[in-house]
């Protein structure tokens, strides 16, 4: 079984971080046990827009899923071939645990990244992680970065 924690990183946020992606994974690997307790975490990340997150999941993952449920507050979501996924949420990130094939986890990152483009995961104790939907580098952004480093 697969373990990933996702968050949607503020926007303000969202260039100073492209090419520091390690930094923001080393952080928030240290998140995963404490339940957003980090300030770190508050301070960088938005709160997990739970109508955006259904939304997704029911529009564009209830097409393929033959189930979704959503029972105590967590979507569960079965395909007979490619296994199951199985999400929660918490006020900054979602806990999202895939059991079959990888791609699940690749039918629920599209449906995410086509909901919003800053979610960052991290795949839990495997030291994987980006964001779901890839940065897009403009001239001007290149030269941005190269000012911060």
């Amino acid at each position: 079984m697969r373990s990933y924690s996702i968050y949607k990183i503020k926007e303000m946020y969202e260039q100073f971080i492209i090419g520091r992606e390690q930094l923001l994974y080393d952080l928030l690997k240290e998140n995963v046990n404490h339940s957003d307790d980090l300030q770190e975490v508050r301070y960088l990340c938005d709160i997990v827009d739970r109508e955006l997150v259904d939304h997704a999941i029911v529009a564009r993952l209830g097409k393929i899923f033959k189930t979704v449920e959503l029972e105590n507050g967590q979507h569960k979501l079965t395909h007979p071939v490619k296994g199951t996924i199985l999400i929660t949420f918490s006020p900054y990130s979602l806990t999202v645990k895939c059991d079959g094939s990888r791609m699940l986890d690749l039918d629920l990152f599209v449906a995410l990244s086509e909901a919003d483009r800053r979610f960052f995961a991290i795949m839990n104790g495997q030291g994987e992680w980006g964001w779901l939907k890839p940065v897009k580098h403009t001239q001007g952004n290149l030269e941005r970065a190269v000012v911060f480093r």
